[in-house]
């Protein structure tokens, strides 16, 4: 080997290892800033000291520093529940998720305009159009932006709008109805709103959903939150499940603009408090019921264990990302249908009403984190 071929090894290796540990610390910093606002904004009162003491022997037993106790006391503020084994954000986020999930490949995966072929044997809301790097698609052909507004112009339905990559918490998802040509959104013409969301969007029908489902709230599609983790053996394995309710009026069903969330037993139970924004419900954000007034605790999921059994065959068909969190909503028949997956940048905060996010899998994920 040349001297050059040498250095040059030597060199990308360092700047390799460099960029993983920059990223790892902007995770981490991002996390810390993200619950250090929480506490800001909240009366939280501190752990008792056998309890931090616990938790960070804990951690330490499995092979991680607990740098602080922000998460195991904030969720024990709100769910009154104190477990040692509540996963920090500032771990899950810089080295677990890596480590199980390939990024190599996200987000080109995660493009809500290739779900569709990507898991195309289930149930998912009929593509109306889609737009992918400025190219519009109409039943896998590309077709023009005429044709394209064209072709929404003639169906007389309701339609759902939103970005394909980096569509987080809901940003630009929007419902709208076309009347002679012109959408229900600031009264645009079909091609002005494709101009407006300029490219990597994608049109679907509004799913028809479950009656049951609907009665929490009929203006959004509510759907459930399902974390499954692929082991090691090929095994798909459902770790933890909540519900997302809407707000009355709004598109989508997110808890950031005043949806709630309520944790799902194995069952298919809610449980008795759901989570909404501080400030509502009981001054932390805890309801007991929904907006149309329904009772939340043991309100049965239509169809739970189909739900289940849907997320772990579409698990297997991705066996690059070992931990998803998927988004299955209900529709009119009491079928799952899948919404949306996601492999990075998924959230914890689940933990605050349904205990710990891993469960009885907490050891093995917990060891593969730490694998080189």
């Amino acid at each position: 080997m040349s001297i050059y071929h040498f250095l040059k090894g030597l060199f990308t290796g360092y700047v390799v290892n460099f960029q993983k540990r920059l990223v790892a610390f902007n995770l981490t910093m991002n996390a810390r800033k993200e619950i250090k606002q929480v506490f800001k904004n909240s009366d939280i009162p501190k752990l008792k000291p056998h309890e931090i003491k616990e938790a960070k022997a804990f951690f330490k037993s499995k092979g991680y520093k607990l740098n602080n106790t922000y998460w195991h006391r904030f969720y024990k503020y709100m769910n009154g529940e104190f477990h040692k084994d509540y996963i920090p954000l500032d771990i899950f986020r810089p080295l677990i998720e890596p480590k199980l999930n390939r990024k190599i490949y996200w987000p080109a995966l995660l493009d809500k305009n290739l779900t569709s072929n990507l898991f195309k044997e289930f149930n998912q809301p009929k593509t109306v159009i889609s737009n992918i790097n400025g190219f519009y698609y109409s039943d896998d052909k590309i077709v023009s932006g005429a044709f394209a507004a064209e072709k929404c112009n003639q169906q007389k339905t309701a339609f759902i709008i939103k970005p394909t990559v980096e569509s987080g918490r809901g940003r630009m998802v929007k419902k709208f109805t076309i009347d002679n040509g012109k959408t229900s959104i600031d009264n645009l013409k079909v091609i002005d709103l494709f101009k407006l969301y300029k490219k990597d969007f994608i049109i679907q029908k509004v799913v028809e959903q479950s009656t049951q489902l609907s009665a929490l709230n009929p203006s959004t599609l509510n759907t459930l939150r399902v974390v499954s983790y692929l082991n090691k053996e090929g095994v798909v394995c459902i770790l933890n499940t909540y519900m997302r309710i809407g707000k009355p009026g709004c598109d989508t069903d997110n808890v950031s603009i005043g949806g709630i969330a309520c944790g799902v037993d194995e069952d298919g139970l809610l449980q008795k408090n759901g989570y909404t924004k501080k400030g509502q419900g009981n001054g932390k954000g805890i309801l007991l019921k929904t907006p149309t007034g329904i009772v939340l605790e043991g309100y049965q999921i239509p169809n739970y264990s189909a739900v289940n059994e849907m997320v772990k065959e579409m698990h297997v068909l991705v066996p690059l990302f070992k931990i998803i969190s998927w988004d299955i909503g209900i529709d009119i028949n009491n079928t799952p249908i899948l919404v949306e997956y996601n492999t990075f940048y998924q959230n914890v905060d689940l933990q605050m009403f349904n205990g710990p996010l891993l469960r009885d899998y907490t050891d093995e994920i917990l060891a593969l984190g730490l694998e080189a």
